[in-house]
């Protein structure tokens, strides 16, 4: 908490209600929202238009595949069990893979390779849809093949092992998103979301009450009213692209400096964080841990293979992940029966009529109106999107 309060430079109740008063379009300057614009763009026909609505006009319109989406993206979200030398659990937080084999948690989760080869990572820890409790799917974590940790950045890359102690899991079964090396992927006003397992708990989801106040090269800032989440929650735009880690949250305090809770009665450290009234929260950029990555350990080839996917063109940052294949099976275990995936460049859709995806038709642009009308013009039917110019003149 103290670093976090040490980092905060600013009024966040202050912040916020600038905020609310005006778009995301309001707020930035020009060359920053034609590289936002740009990353809007390369969510595809269907969900463009929608994008560049709320960052215009504030509206909170989304199609109904953000649901579906969701789900998909929360596959690969994870609780951290931290346990000593006598397997002891000492701890817990959340962690995502955002490769078939590393996750992402925070430094101080996860400060060294033993805590790693100690710990364990639950998949599935949830409620299904009918309310019933999953039996979370448990796996190790390999650091002999691959850790990196950076208190600065505070954050932790591991590599999880291939498959679960009873070998009857693979990992990769659950998906992953992969980072994004662009640092356009989101503005001050949007809201952010959080998939996570704050202080241990089944894993939740956080919607419309992180609003993204301020961003650096390598932190997002974001105000929030209730309890945000986590340490190593994944952050989100509603593109379930993800954007950042949460590390840490800054108190309100009382005059006595006293941490405050929901009810108005001093926090008592130990007991539960989901009660403080937290006054922002921080994270550690994708597009930072990305550059960091490649400066240290680029060359190995679990990061290598990460990297290839670290395009900044959102046409290739937004992915469907592995887990897209899934058809989630309501059994006592959480297992999956997992469909091969197919790579979005050379997926074929079969079937209409019957709920099906519908083939994509070929076409030479793409048209969102801002309320201006901008055109994107590809030299192919491949369906990537060159570089953009658009006239906010």
């Amino acid at each position: 908490m103290r670093r976090a309060e040490e980092a905060l430079t600013f009024d966040p109740r202050e912040e916020r209600r600038a905020l609310l008063d005006r778009t995301a379009v309001a707020v930035a300057d020009a060359p920053t929202l034609r590289r936002r614009i740009a990353q809007a763009l390369g969510e595809g026909a269907d969900a463009a238009q929608l994008a560049i609505d709320r960052l215009v006009s504030g509206v909170d319109q989304l199609n109904v595949n953000y649901l579906e989406r969701g789900m998909i993206a929360s596959d690969a979200v994870a609780r951290v069990e931290v346990c000593n030398g006598e397997s002891q659990v000492t701890g817990s937080a959340t962690g995502f893979m955002i490769s078939p084999q590393l996750l992402l948690t925070n430094h101080h989760v996860l400060p060294s390779e033993d805590d790693a080869a100690q710990s364990w990572i639950h998949f599935r820890d949830e409620f299904d849809a009918a309310g019933n409790l999953l039996q979370s799917c448990v796996f190790a974590f390999d650091p002999s093949a691959f850790f990196f940790t950076d208190n600065e950045l505070d954050v932790t890359v591991v590599a999880v092992a291939p498959d679960s102690p009873d070998r009857r899991h693979h990992v990769a079964r659950f998906g992953w998103l992969p980072l994004s090396a662009s640092a356009d992927t989101v503005l001050a006003g949007e809201w952010l979301t959080m998939i996570h397992h704050p202080n241990g708990c089944r894993k939740q989801v956080a919607l419309r009450q992180n609003l993204l106040m301020k961003s650096s090269e390598t932190d997002l800032w974001y105000a929030t009213e209730t309890a945000f989440g986590s340490s190593g929650a994944r952050v989100l735009k509603d593109s379930w692209q993800v954007t950042a880690i949460h590390r840490a949250g800054a108190p309100a305090r009382d005059r006595a400096g006293q941490v405050l809770t929901v009810d108005g009665e001093p926090w008592v450290d130990g007991t539960d964080e989901a009660r403080v009234v937290w006054r922002a929260g921080v994270a550690t950029r994708a597009c930072a841990i990305v550059k960091r990555l490649a400066v240290t350990c680029g060359e190995h080839p679990l990061i290598a293979e990460l990297l290839g996917n670290a395009d900044p063109d959102a046409s290739d940052a937004i992915v469907i992940p592995l887990g897209a294949g899934m058809m989630r099976a309501a059994s006592g275990d959480g297992a999956v029966s997992v469909q091969p995936p197919k790579r979005r460049a050379d997926a074929a859709i079969e079937g209409n009529g019957d709920g099906a995806h519908e083939a994509p038709k070929s076409t030479d642009a793409v048209t969102v109106t801002i309320p201006l009308r901008i055109t994107v013009r590809a030299a192919n039917g491949a369906g990537r999107a060159p570089a953009v110019g658009v006239n906010l003149s």
